[in-house]
């Protein structure tokens, strides 16, 4: 059961899992030169942060109501690798995950357990029931929102607070994404993503954010779909980190 458990967790933070993602180049439909701005803002944040490491503690709170909290270390680089490891109270992995852009690893210390697959954006839905893919979490992780392919964006404004949102949608007008702004207009404070059918697959929200060299990173990342939930808390945070390719693939002998 506990090692059920840690892989689920790893699966989570990895979280790992989803819809379409942002491409390398967003498209350049027709805009508004109020939404171009928004989404200026949204593209340049920590664009250059290319490599990252960090620790924390990630809290997991599946629709089972069966709560568990871990400590766990990642590093990446985008756009498609990260490497995951949850930790035991003596800061040793006892289940690590990777993705190194075309293929998926996961390895249990304790008892040894290894598994392999062909994936370049690994979803992991069937594990922890929200639509995120690996590439989302690198970006995430990067203080960065993930953006889906669209074909019209437009901007709203909130008339109480003059707060702005983002709102992205298909061709024939179905909402994909909406990004919420705190009041400076250029920090994204909430993010709703939404399903084929127009419901929110997840929210994915960000705070305490602070400089990490030059960077901003959200130290607190949380994210909600339907009755799950998955709270992290970083506590470390190194950005420009050094991250050799072998760092994102995982060999069964050395497990």
């Amino acid at each position: 059961m506990k090692h059920r458990i840690s892989i689920l967790l790893a699966s989570a933070l990895m979280l790992l899992s989803g819809c379409a993602v942002q491409r390398d180049t967003l498209p350049a439909p027709e805009m508004a030169a109020d939404t171009r701005a928004l989404m200026d803002c949204l593209t340049l944040r920590n664009a250059e942060l290319e490599t990252f490491k960090g620790m924390g503690t990630v809290r997991f709170n599946p629709k089972t109501r069966n709560r568990r909290t871990a400590r766990v270390a990642w590093i990446g680089k985008a756009p498609d690798k990260l490497r995951l490891s949850i930790l035991n109270i003596g800061g040793m992995p006892t289940t690590t995950m990777a993705a190194d852009g075309d293929y998926f690893f996961m390895a249990s210390h304790a008892p040894k357990n290894f598994y392999k697959t062909r994936s370049q954006n690994p979803s992991l839905k069937k594990l922890i029931g929200m639509e995120l893919k690996a590439r989302e979490v690198i970006q995430i992780l990067r203080g960065q929102v993930p953006l889906r392919e669209f074909d019209q964006a437009r901007a709203a404004t909130d008339p109480r607070t003059g707060a702005r949102t983002l709102i992205l949608s298909s061709r024939r007008g179905r909402v994909l994404e909406k990004v919420y702004f705190e009041s400076d207009n250029e920090t994204p404070a909430v993010v709703e993503m939404f399903d084929p059918s127009g419901r929110i697959g997840y929210t994915l929200k960000f705070s305490n954010v602070r400089d990490v060299g030059g960077f901003s990173v959200p130290f607190r990342i949380d994210i909600t779909g339907g009755e799950d939930r998955l709270l992290l808390k970083i506590e470390r945070y190194w950005a420009r980190a050094e991250a050799p390719p072998s760092t994102f693939m995982l060999v069964e002998s050395e497990m």
